[in-house]
């Protein structure tokens, strides 16, 4: 006999053995009609208290898990928010830094590029200054 066979052929399958199906499975695969007072019988009523006892246990349970996510969801949420707050913050503060080290290269390099631009502007003055000595020099030499 497998357990499938066992199992009652009604809805409640997940539900404890009524005295009735427990009766109707002995006397369908065992060919055994019983009396409500028979050991096994009772063996069935022993269970179906150990399956009540239980779902009640169960049940306790749930009540107690939900009142504990009740009394400590407030705490969570503002740990959660504390720690989102700190990331915020850190996020922000590099953010700044690495903008503020983006912007310090940058004026770097428009220092350099001024004093490369400086350094051009002198030395086109100085090429000015000797063509134009160059000129009047000629001028002086030709007259």
């Amino acid at each position: 006999m497998t357990e499938q066979e066992l199992q009652p052929e009604t809805e409640e399958a997940f539900f404890p053995l009524s005295l009735e199906e427990a009766k109707e499975l002995l006397k369908k695969h065992a060919n055994q009609i019983v009396d409500s007072n028979d050991p096994v019988m009772l063996s069935v009523i022993l269970h179906q208290g150990f399956m009540a006892d239980y779902e009640k246990l169960l049940s306790l349970h749930k009540e107690a898990i939900g009142t504990f996510m009740k009394q400590n969801a407030a705490s969570w949420a503002s740990d959660i928010s504390d720690s989102l707050s700190v990331l915020k913050e850190e996020s922000l503060q590099a953010s700044l830094q690495s903008t503020l080290a983006a912007v310090s290269q940058k004026a770097a390099e428009n220092d350099r590029l001024d004093q490369r631009i400086c350094s051009h502007g002198r030395t086109l003055w100085l090429a000015t200054g000797l063509t134009w000595l160059a000129v009047l020099s000629l001028f002086f030499i030709l007259t």
